[in-house]
């Protein structure tokens, strides 16, 4: 459960980051940010599947 929190939090972070980018009129600071939110949804996505993959342990 853990895990699927804090891939909603990557996510919420690559939302950031992806409007930040929009409205900044630096070419550069745009790149820089959307490279950001592509890592923070590789890590979301990566969380999900650790998640839904791992055996439960009780």
């Amino acid at each position: 459960m853990d895990q699927i929190r804090d891939a909603i939090y990557h996510d919420q972070m690559a939302r950031v980051a992806r409007r930040k980018a929009e409205l900044t009129d630096d070419p550069f600071l745009a790149r820089r940010l959307r490279e950001a939110a592509v890592r923070h949804e590789r890590m979301a996505r990566r969380m999900r599947r650790t998640e839904g993959g791992a055996p439960t342990s009780a």
